[in-house]
């Protein structure tokens, strides 16, 4: 058995971690930020433990449908659980203090099996998550 997937990527942004919590933690907002996600269902209207949420969308060239379940909540962290679609494992997005602007960053860690060959697959997710991180500062910039 291959070991899990674990891929991070992180870009110090110059916004305070409130202005980019109010878009990065709100799944209604992916598809204005995340390039593989082209509609998002609540299945669940709580914003708890145990909120559901699923994304419609593509990744490599292939239709996606993921549904991912609230862990944990903080002010600087949000946990998910993917809980179907082609990967199953956890999402973390953080948001720290770093001087006048913020520390952001995405980890997915879990398994993919099938999906595509493991080095192509961290390489596209690293790619595809950094791609993300650029299009929430624009995001969050405009909404300044």
């Amino acid at each position: 058995m291959a070991a899990p997937l674990d891929v991070s990527v992180s870009r110090v942004m110059q916004a305070p971690p409130d202005r980019i919590r109010r878009i990065m933690f709100d799944p209604m907002q992916d598809p204005g930020w995340m390039a593989a996600v082209k509609s998002v269902e609540p299945i669940d209207t709580h914003d708890q433990p145990g909120a559901r949420v699923r994304r419609i969308g593509r990744f490599l060239g292939r239709p996606l449908r993921w549904t991912t379940e609230l862990i944990s909540r903080t002010s600087n962290q949000l946990d998910l659980r993917i809980i179907d679609g082609p990967m199953r494992g956890t999402v973390t997005y953080s948001i720290e203090s770093a001087g006048s602007g913020s520390q952001v960053t995405i980890r997915n860690t879990g398994e993919a099996p099938g999906f595509a060959p493991r080095p192509l697959l961290m390489w596209a997710m690293r790619r595809s998550l950094n791609a993300d991180l650029q299009r929430l500062e624009r995001v969050v910039e405009d909404s300044a």
